[in-house]
């Protein structure tokens, strides 16, 4: 049965950070891609801050679709579900921020989420504005595991105390980190549907980034001419007929 709820409660929460991943799902206002990434254990990238808040890291991936579309509309929406014997799905309909790393706010943030952000890669932390939440029924959702018992089959193969994780990045060499930098270069610099990505890819690239967030604008206003025509014939439409009424008198004066 679904569920709606106005904000995120404590059995929310704990059935959150229980699981082994979760989904975000992001759209242009314009364009032909809808994105859906995975994002891996959320214990230890994942917090909830608040009733209305969230927040995840960002980890270095082939592109940046959820980064683009955030920072063109903000709208996210984040899917939990449980792969055990107690079936359930979560919805997160959120509206997004991206901090990027470098950002006078990401560390204080990293900090408040009460993580050490060590995952190798990190480029940002997304912020999510909770405004919905749906929970239902799950049962579609295939089991996965031995455990007749496990909500969270995985865990026992995935969690471990991070500190392996911290252990990766502190041990990235100067040659490794600037590898990384120039993937981000390449492939973070814009989404699939063109959209302006990671800013610092971009300014890697020499972009001017207030030009670029322009012409990204214009761009989308132009993939919206049919909805602007078709608007505009509607009203001169809906003149016409009020006018021929004599319900709409235009007086003219010189």
């Amino acid at each position: 049965m679904v569920k709606f709820y106005p904000s995120i409660n404590s059995d929310h929460a704990e059935f959150m950070l229980k699981q082994p991943l979760f989904y975000v799902a992001s759209a242009p206002y314009a364009g032909t891609h809808v994105n859906l990434s995975p994002k891996g254990q959320p214990s230890r990238s994942f917090a909830v801050r608040g009733e209305n808040s969230m927040a995840y890291v960002d980890a270095t991936g082939s592109g940046c679709e959820t980064i683009s579309h955030v920072y063109e509309n903000g709208r996210v929406t984040v899917m939990f579900c449980s792969f055990g014997v107690s079936p359930k799905i979560m919805r997160l309909f959120c509206r997004g921020t991206v901090i990027e790393l470098g950002d006078k706010k990401f560390e204080p943030l990293a900090a408040k989420m009460g993580h050490s952000v060590g995952l190798p890669g990190a480029r940002a932390i997304i912020l999510l504005d909770v405004y919905k939440l749906q929970t239902s029924c799950g049962f579609g959702v295939p089991l996965i595991g031995n455990s007749k018992n496990a909500t969270t089959p995985w865990e026992s193969e995935t969690e471990d105390d991070g500190q392996n994780t911290h252990d990766e990045e502190k041990n990235m060499g100067s040659n490794e980190k600037r590898a990384l930098l120039g993937y981000q270069k390449n492939s973070n610099f814009q989404s699939l549907d063109g959209l302006p990505g990671l800013r610092t890819a971009r300014r890697a690239r020499g972009q001017w980034i207030l030009l670029e967030d322009t012409k990204a604008h214009a761009r989308r206003l132009m993939r919206q001419w049919d909805a602007i025509i078709a608007g505009s014939l509607l009203t001169a439409l809906v003149i016409a007929v009020l006018s021929s009424s004599g319900i709409l008198v235009v007086e003219v004066r010189v």
